[in-house]
């Protein structure tokens, strides 16, 4: 193969892996807000518990590992919002 085909190969490539981000991170974008439109009602229901929130569902766990295998059994190509009780960060107001 010549090297200016491998390296439209490689760009483009490079282009799909960023637009599969792009997709994640937007997917990760409404996640969130799904979940902080029902935080409250979903901390008190699940309390000191992972709560994540995949393609719209609700996926609680002890820990965060046990919240995303159940995420991404339920939804592979989607992206998650995890809440993770007592997690924050201070000094950015969490």
């Amino acid at each position: 193969m010549p090297a200016a085909e491998g390296d439209r190969d490689d760009a483009g490539k490079a282009a799909r892996r960023k637009a599969e981000m792009a997709r994640l991170q937007e997917d990760a974008r409404e996640q969130r807000k799904l979940f902080e439109a029902r935080e409250e009602e979903l901390v008190a229901k699940y309390p000191k518990q992972t709560i994540a929130m995949c393609a719209g569902e609700v996926f609680v766990g002890k820990t965060p590992y046990e919240a995303a295998v159940k995420a991404l059994k339920a939804h592979p190509d989607r992206a998650s919002y995890f809440y993770t009780y007592g997690v924050g960060i201070p000094w950015l107001g969490e």
